[in-house]
C-alpha cells in the first residue's frame, strides 16, 4: 500500500513539471529555421511537448485502476461540430491540417487541444491549477523583456515572440487581469513589478483591439470583485497605486495611437466629403482606417455565410475562409490601403465560426463560453472576457487557445 502512494506520488510530480513547460515555453517557441517564424513554431513544440505529455498519461492509466474522468457534453458539442463541418468540407486537406503556415484551428489541432483538456482535468487538482496559473503568469516576464528590448531599439510596434502586435496584446489580455487581482489580493512586491514590465511591454504594442480589451477586462475583474465583498482599505490602497502608474505609463507614451486618431478623422473626412480636388499626378486615397477595412470585411463574411444553406449550417469548412471568400469580397475593399490583400481571416473570431463551422459551429461554441462562464471561478472570468474582445477583432492564436482549454479544464475540476 506504502509502495502503490509513493509509486503514485511520483507519479505527480512529472505531471506537473510535463503541464509547466507546456504552458510556460510555448508562448517563447519561436525559430530563424522556418518561413513562419513565431506561430508555426509554436505549433509544433506544442504537439511535440504535448504528445509527450499523452504518452506519458496513457502509459501511466495503462497500469492504473483510476476512472477517467470523462469530457462534458459542451465540449463535446464543439469538437463534433468541428468534425462535421470537416467531413463536408470544401477543402478538407486545408480543414483537417489548418491552414499553411499557421496550422492551428484545423481539426487536428481541435482534437489535440480536446484531448490536453481531457489529460489536465484528471490529472491536476485545485491545488496544483492555482500552481500553474502563478507559473503561466512568470511568462510575463522573458515576453517582456524582449518587447521591451524590441521597443528601446527602434520597434515602432512590439511583437516580442509573437510576431505580431495584436497577438502579443491579446495573450497580454488574458494575462493582465490575473496578475492584477494577484497583486490585489496576493503579495503586492511581487506581482506588481511583473505587472508594471507586462503592462509596458502590452502598451508598446500600441494594439486597439487590445487596449479595449484590456479595459473591458479589467472593468469586469473589479466589478467581480466587488461582487465578492473583497475591496477592503489595502486593495482600494493596491488599486490606486496600480491605477497610478498605469496612468502615467499610459499619458508619458501615447505612441502612434496619437497618429491613429488623427488618421482616423481624416478617413471620416474623406468618405463624407462631397467635393475633392484631383489632381492628375495624385495617386488614389486609400483609405486606411482599420475599422473601416474591418466593417467592409464583416460585411463580405455575412454575405458568404447565407450564400448558400449547407454554409449557413454546418460551415464551408475548418480553416476554408481564405478559399471562400474571395468570390464574396466587397468592392469597396479595393478603395482601402489593403487593396492587393489576400484576407484569410475576416478579424471577428465570432463571424469566422460562423462561416467555416456555420450556424451549428456558432452555437456550439456559444454554449462551451456560457458553460465556461457558470463554473470557472470570478477572478478568471476576466480573462476570459478579455479573450473574447481581442478575438471580436481577430483570433486566437495558438498560445491563446492553450490556456483556454487549460481554462475549460480547470473550470470544470473547480466547479466538481
Amino acid at each position: 500500500m506504502k509502495e502503490t502512494q509513493s509509486t503514485r506520488q511520483f507519479l505527480k510530480d512529472p505531471y506537473f513539471l510535463l503541464t509547466s513547460g507546456l504552458l510556460f515555453f510555448t508562448p517563447l517557441a519561436l525559430s530563424k529555421a522556418t518561413n513562419e517564424l513565431f506561430e508555426f513554431p509554436k505549433m509544433i513544440f506544442l504537439y511535440l511537448f504535448g504528445g509527450f505529455l499523452i504518452v506519458f498519461f496513457l502509459t501511466d492509466r495503462a497500469f492504473s485502476k483510476d476512472k477517467v474522468k470523462k469530457w462534458s457534453l459542451p465540449v463535446l458539442f464543439f469538437v463534433l461540430a468541428n468534425a462535421l463541418s470537416t467531413a463536408f468540407s470544401t477543402h478538407r486537406h486545408t480543414s483537417v491540417f489548418g491552414y499553411y503556415s499557421r496550422f492551428n484551428d484545423g481539426l487536428i489541432s481541435i482534437l489535440f487541444f480536446f484531448v490536453l483538456y481531457l489529460i489536465f482535468k484528471n490529472i491536476l487538482s485545485k491545488d496544483i491549477f492555482e500552481k500553474l496559473l502563478k507559473i503561466i503568469l512568470f511568462t510575463i516576464i522573458p515576453v517582456s523583456i524582449l518587447g521591451l528590448y524590441q521597443h528601446f531599439n527602434g520597434v515602432e510596434r512590439v511583437y516580442s515572440t509573437f510576431g505580431q502586435p495584436n497577438w502579443l496584446a491579446q495573450y497580454f489580455c488574458m494575462l493582465l487581469p490575473l496578475c492584477i487581482f494577484k497583486c490585489l489580493k496576493e503579495s503586492f512586491r511581487i506581482w506588481f513589478p511583473i505587472y508594471l514590465v507586462g503592462f509596458s511591454c502590452f502598451w508598446f504594442s500600441y494594439s486597439v483591439s487590445g487596449v479595449l480589451g484590456f479595459i473591458i477586462s479589467t472593468t469586469f475583474l473589479f466589478i467581480f470583485m466587488n461582487r465578492e465583498g473583497i475591496f477592503e482599505k489595502r486593495v482600494v490602497l493596491k488599486s490606486l497605486i496600480l491605477f497610478f502608474f498605469t496612468l502615467i505609463l499610459i499619458s508619458s507614451n501615447l505612441g502612434i495611437f496619437k497618429e491613429k486618431v488623427q488618421d482616423a478623422i481624416y478617413d471620416i473626412g474623406q468618405r463624407t466629403s462631397l467635393l475633392r480636388k484631383v489632381y492628375a499626378t495624385e495617386d488614389g486615397y486609400k483609405i486606411s482606417d482599420p475599422g473601416f477595412i474591418r466593417l467592409e470585411l464583416w460585411k463580405s463574411t455575412l454575405d458568404l455565410i447565407f450564400s448558400s444553406p449547407k454554409v449557413f449550417l454546418i460551415g464551408t469548412g475548418p480553416e476554408t475562409f481564405p478559399y471562400e471568400f474571395q468570390s464574396f469580397r466587397n468592392l469597396k475593399l479595393n478603395y482601402s490601403s489593403e487593396w492587393d490583400f489576400v484576407f484569410n481571416k475576416p478579424h471577428n473570431y465570432f463571424l469566422e465560426v460562423w462561416s467555416e463551422l456555420g450556424s451549428l459551429g456558432l452555437v456550439s461554441f456559444l454554449v462551451l463560453l456560457i458553460h465556461i462562464f457558470r463554473k470557472i471561478p470570478y477572478f478568471l472570468k476576466s480573462s476570459i472576457i478579455g479573450l473574447l474582445v481581442t478575438s471580436f477583432f481577430g483570433w486566437p492564436i495558438i498560445s491563446t487557445s492553450l490556456l483556454f482549454w487549460f481554462l475549460v479544464s480547470y473550470a470544470e475540476v473547480f466547479d466538481d
